[in-house]
């Protein structure tokens, strides 16, 4: 199992907005990919404009398929009003998860 961690700040005011978009728009479009298990999307106790969304994919190819798609860009340009900034983008192999029964 593969996972994708992106770091967002949204703009001064604009998490609300940002968080309906992932929850509205986001996690639609990921269903609909090869691959995609998952999503989670975390909102900061402290400061309301900082965001952590982790994506698990059966596999690294499957995540770097999505990464390039035209469905990607059109999230990207979707949420460009909404951010400061690019995400920052890390990659994961996922070692243990209760969730789906990795490594235990």
């Amino acid at each position: 199992m593969f996972a994708r961690v992106v770091q967002i700040t949204a703009k001064s005011g604009k998490g609300p907005d940002l968080s309906q978009h992932a929850r509205d728009r986001t996690i639609n479009v990921l269903k609909q990919q090869a691959g995609f298990i998952d999503m989670v999307v975390l909102k900061s106790d402290s400061d309301p404009n900082q965001f952590v969304g982790i994506s698990l994919w059966k596999s690294k190819e499957e995540a770097e398929k999505f990464l390039a798609s035209q469905q990607w860009q059109q999230l990207l340009q979707e949420f460009r009003p909404l951010v400061q900034g690019d995400p920052i983008i890390r990659t994961f192999n996922v070692d243990a998860s209760t969730m789906h029964n990795v490594g235990s």
